[in-house]
């Protein structure tokens, strides 16, 4: 068939293996921070064990002691201990020798006092979860005191040991320290690494579009209607996970702490616009299909996706003109009206934007500092975990706003209280089920409010626990009775080996640390002359035990409504849409000011980007409370929060659009214009506070003005003005904000006033 011919010859070249094994390291790894990580893990364990270990013999101690307490403080501060700043890492890293040594030596001096040792746990516990908001160095001290604790509280020790073993701790700190110090940040490789992955994640873009493109049209047979359904499901993932790496990008060049100058500020530009450019033409490739364009256009937008894929983005000015070229227009002829007119002549900009962009981007590689703490610039993206923050900041909110305001009550002190009760239940129930390992209960407690905010973040960890310990038992068990305890060598590669790759998994997929460390602990429990195959079924039930009890709790104090979280979390994304649209015609919301900008020079030109990406991020908290535990297909809450989701999700497109077609806001914009964006703000306020009041309080109905009329007048008072078209872009964007926010507010049972008017304006793609 002739469409299968053409779609033959324009297929894309595929990258090699080897190129597509480390893009895809480098997309799922932004700048191999989690890889870095795993690395020093692997070198400092078990340089920390050989210190431990001469230590050890060196005083007549056992050696395992002497390698165990060795490999832990190296171990949890390579873990922990994250900082851009070679110093700063130096000096946190020394600094935990204190809590963990006085930790230690106060739990071997409380063994006689097997009560008081119990009490302690839960002391200890609180204060980990408390000290998060007390700043990096007392959340050091506190993780490293209790992991010191358990360490005295574990094994059998005289008070006579304590010394030596302060110096093993010491010893293994200070090869930690040199550790860090070879394997110091270097924010330059970094930031091209960064780049290589955030573009893998493009390529996955225009190669998923290009997969569209070549699956078919509307009307086509049923076999290709399921292979375009595919591709078209497959092009939304990949614009999903382009979307998060952009996130992601921004909040790690913005970690390092340093005052942004203007190459930073360059490189912010880059990434939205090389992020917004993909994403439109990924956008633009599903709605040519979806509205059963033409073979040939199909076939004229394959060919310049290929083009861009085959030679890079640099190429973007070539496959505009063969697009162009092969659609029968050019750049200056006039528009015939047609949505397929219209997605083709966006195509063709975002090619050239393209190609702006990565020549630009050569350019400002080598004006980037080689040497330093980073290349940074202000953004509004938080990092939690090497990712955007998911439920964090919307949890503090209805912490903060919430029935327990009175208590003074923060989400770290909240955690800190579920923690302390968690742990008060779990351990005389542990002390019953398996009285010599009870901590295992308290460990249980302990990781499933580590790093979770919500109930439902809470049970996907313990689940992923749970999976992991009975993988890691099976594999664990497996081990044990095949090497035993001859081969002590390949039992110390293993576990260092392990305790990387689950390293590695912390961050992202907490199943595969779980694993790996049940298999360390299969290897310690085998030379400790403990281990038995009952001893990993024991482990699971103590941990789901604890994970059961932390989530319990968590549901039952000092609780928050699931449908609260939801709401602020709908109300911080309002906020953020309300700064875009004053930003859109040059207002500063006194709400959310940059406290960065310094002129309004840098405001004009930062303003729009900066107010978009807020927006994005505040979408991508809102899908982190919206994940359900099972999702239904229908149902009326889900369906509902489908519904919220859509909304905000379009609102977050069209300001995404418009900071992308402006860059900046249209200088002095038409009355009408500014008060069609005062109005619209207005409206989001009202309706921002409606819905986090709730559908049964007492404040006013909110009321929603639509916009149209003066939106209307506003594109007619810019006729003949220069930036007439930047008026136009403005007042379209509003226009569909006000749209999509409409339906919003008359589901929440807002007043609607007034009707949309079809004005002149920009087709969307």
């Amino acid at each position: 068939m002739p469409r299968t011919e053409t779609t033959s010859r324009t297929a894309p070249r595929r990258r090699t293996r080897t190129q597509r094994l480390t893009d895809r390291a480098l997309a799922l790894d932004p700048g191999l921070a989690k890889t870095d990580g795993a690395l020093r893990t692997l070198v400092a364990v078990p340089a920390g064990m050989a210190v431990g270990y001469a230590i050890a013999t060196a005083f007549g101690l056992p050696a395992i002691l002497g390698v165990m307490i060795g490999a832990m403080p190296a171990f949890i501060t390579c873990l922990v201990i994250v900082d851009p700043s070679t110093g700063r890492t130096a000096a946190r890293t020394g600094a935990v020798l204190v809590p963990f040594v006085v930790a230690l030596a106060g739990s071997i001096a409380l063994q006689p006092l097997r009560l008081l040792e119990l009490v302690l746990i839960v002391v200890l516990l609180f204060v980990q979860f408390a000290a998060a908001s007390w700043g990096v160095w007392a959340a050091d001290a506190a993780i490293v005191g209790f992991a010191g604790y358990l360490c005295g509280l574990l094994l059998p020790l005289p008070e006579t040991s304590v010394v030596p073993l302060g110096l093993v701790v010491a010893g293994s700190l200070a090869v930690t320290i040199v550790v860090r110090l070879l394997f110091r940040p270097d924010p330059h490789r970094a930031l091209l690494r960064t780049r290589r992955g955030f573009v893998a994640r493009g390529s996955d873009v225009l190669e998923a579009a290009a997969a569209v493109l070549a699956a078919g049209a509307v009307g086509a047979a049923a076999d290709d209607q399921r292979a375009r359904r595919r591709a078209l499901r497959r092009l939304g993932r990949a614009r999903d996970r382009y979307h998060e790496i952009a996130l992601t990008v921004d909040g790690m060049l913005a970690a390092s702490g340093v005052d942004a100058d203007t190459t930073a500020e360059e490189l912010h530009r880059l990434v939205f616009d090389t992020h917004f450019a993909i994403d439109e033409l990924g956008r633009a490739a599903g709605a040519l299909v979806e509205q059963g364009a033409a073979s040939d256009v199909r076939h004229a937008a394959l060919r310049a996706v290929t083009l861009v894929l085959r030679h890079g983005g640099s190429h973007g000015q070539e496959a505009a003109h063969t697009l162009l070229a092969r659609y029968g227009i050019t750049a200056s002829a006039a528009d015939d009206g047609s949505r397929t007119t219209a997605i083709v002549r966006r195509m063709a900009a975002e090619f050239a934007d393209l190609r702006s962009a990565g020549l630009r981007w050569r350019e400002l590689r080598d004006e980037l500092p080689r040497h330093g703490t980073g290349v940074p610039f202000a953004t509004p993206v938080i990092l939690a975990g090497g990712r955007p923050a998911g439920a964090v900041p919307v949890v503090a909110d209805a912490v903060a706003e919430g029935p327990w305001r009175r208590w003074h009550l923060t989400a770290s002190l909240r955690t800190a209280v579920h923690a302390a009760i968690a742990v008060a239940i779990v351990e005389p129930l542990a002390l019953l089920l398996d009285g010599s390992r009870f901590y295992w209960g308290v460990i249980g407690v302990m990781i499933v409010l580590a790093g979770t905010n919500t109930t439902h973040e809470r049970i996907r960890k313990g689940l992923h626990r749970g999976v992991g310990t009975v993988v890691g038992g099976a594999v664990g068990i497996v081990l044990v009775h095949l090497l035993g305890t001859t081969h002590p060598w390949v039992t110390i590669v293993l576990v260092c080996v392990l305790l990387a790759v689950g390293t590695y998994g912390f961050g992202g997929v907490y199943s595969v640390w779980a694993a790996c460390l049940v298999v360390v602990l299969c290897q310690v429990y085998a030379f400790s002359g403990t281990f038995t195959d009952a001893l990993i079924p024991m482990r699971l039930a103590e941990n789901l035990l604890g994970a059961a009890v932390a989530v319990l709790v968590s549901a039952v104090v000092f609780p928050i409504a699931t449908r609260a979280v939801i709401r602020r979390a709908v109300r911080r994304q309002l906020v953020a849409v309300r700064a875009f649209v004053l930003a859109l015609v040059g207002v500063e919301d006194d709400d959310e000011a940059d406290a960065a900008d310094t002129t309004e020079a840098d405001r004009a030109s930062r303003q729009l980007r900066a107010r978009s990406r807020a927006v994005d991020a505040a979408t991508y908290q809102l899908d982190a409370v919206l994940r359900p535990m099972v999702r239904f297909p229908t149902g009326g809450p889900a369906r509902a929060d489908a519904r919220t989701r859509t909304s905000l999700q379009a609102a977050a497109t069209f300001a995404r659009e418009a900071a992308g077609r402006l860059g900046s806001a249209p200088q002095d914009p038409p009355a009408a214009l500014r008060g069609a964006a005062d109005r619209l703000a207005a409206s989001i306020a009202q309706l921002a506070d409606g819905i986090v009041a709730g559908p049964r309080s007492a404040t006013p109905t909110p009321v929603w003005v639509r916009v149209g009329d003066q939106l209307d007048e506003a594109v007619a008072a810019a006729s003949g003005r220069p930036d007439e078209r930047a008026i136009e872009t403005a007042a379209h964007a509003l226009g569909r904000i006000d749209e999509a926010l409409a339906l919003l507010a008359d589901r929440h049972r807002a007043t609607v006033v007034g009707a949309m008017s079809v004005g002149p304006g920009i087709i969307a793609v």
